[in-house]
């Protein structure tokens, strides 16, 4: 699991300079891009994630924020990694409309993926 997090990771440095897992860090400002694998199934050998993406800002103009959603919406479709210990292919699956912030100056933009997960550790003898 700690491969999938660092290549992910890696990927979403492509789109933006602050991507965190989980949890943005509380003493880096805004704009940031937060990513988690929430919930995850098995299917034959093959583990299948829902890779949720977040994007936050805490400006007024959205214009940053959506071309960062938008490209990583874009970029993430289909992407298939592969090396020596891991491979996996994303696909989006919905892209939430502007969330209601309980914090009216914050700004989140909320993108769900499916995450096909192949550890190719597991199966080489």
């Amino acid at each position: 699991m700690i491969r999938l997090r660092q290549s992910i990771m890696q990927v979403l440095l492509d789109y933006h300079d602050r991507v965190y897992f989980q949890k943005a860090s509380n003493d880096k400002p805004f704009q940031n891009v937060v990513y988690n694998l929430t919930n995850s199934f098995t299917d034959t050998d093959q583990e299948i994630f829902n890779l949720d993406v977040d994007i936050w800002d805490n400006q007024d103009d959205t214009t940053d924020l959506e071309t960062i959603a938008s490209n990583i919406w874009r970029g993430l479709n289909r992407l298939n990694y592969i090396d020596e210990d891991i491979q996996f292919s994303i696909y989006r699956a919905n892209r939430l409309p502007p969330l209601d912030e309980d914090e009216k100056n914050i700004k989140r933009r909320k993108l769900i993926f499916q995450l096909r997960y192949f550890d190719r550790r597991l199966n080489s003898e």
